[in-house]
């Protein structure tokens, strides 16, 4: 007799796991755009370095016009300002992933729940079968047994 499980929330249990894979699809998101506004730094911090060993070299070689600071200065000014702006997004962004990632735990705590009652369900399944099957093979050798002893009083 093979064991038919059905196991009594599975229904909920199939709602947790969807719930899960949206946390995660919606946490996974939220570490992109992380990552975006980390690489945006990255590049500012690059362009930035870039543009003063430009200036530099421009003034050790004598070659920089006043025009040319003033632009320098300019594009520096406006980096300033980006970065800032980027610092600012990029605390906005940890805080959005540390919430996602909050959400995505709970989420995965409720289907852990559920996991947990699922196999207690299926061990408590499993025993009873296998009770009920004993059962059977008790009265199967108890009436093998009365046949035999009949069978050798005749």
């Amino acid at each position: 007799m093979g064991l038919m499980f059905e196991f009594s929330l599975q229904t909920a249990l199939d709602v947790r796991s969807r719930q899960e894979k949206i946390r995660m699809k919606e946490l996974a998101e939220k570490l992109a755009i992380e990552q975006v506004i980390v690489n945006k730094i990255e590049q500012i911090k690059k362009d930035t370095t870039l543009a003063d060993t430009n200036m530099n070299s421009a003034k050790q070689a004598r070659v920089l016009s006043t025009e040319q600071m003033k632009l320098l200065s300019q594009f520096k000014g406006r980096m300033e300002v980006v970065m800032g702006q980027c610092q600012e997004n990029l605390v906005i962004a940890k805080n959005a992933v540390a919430a996602k990632q909050k959400v995505l735990i709970e989420a995965s705590r409720a289907k852990k729940t559920l996991e947990i009652l699922k196999e207690k369900e299926l061990k408590r399944a499993k025993e009873k079968t296998a009770m009920f099957e004993r059962k059977n093979m008790d009265e199967i050798a108890g009436n093998i047994f009365v046949r035999n002893q009949r069978e050798s009083q005749i």
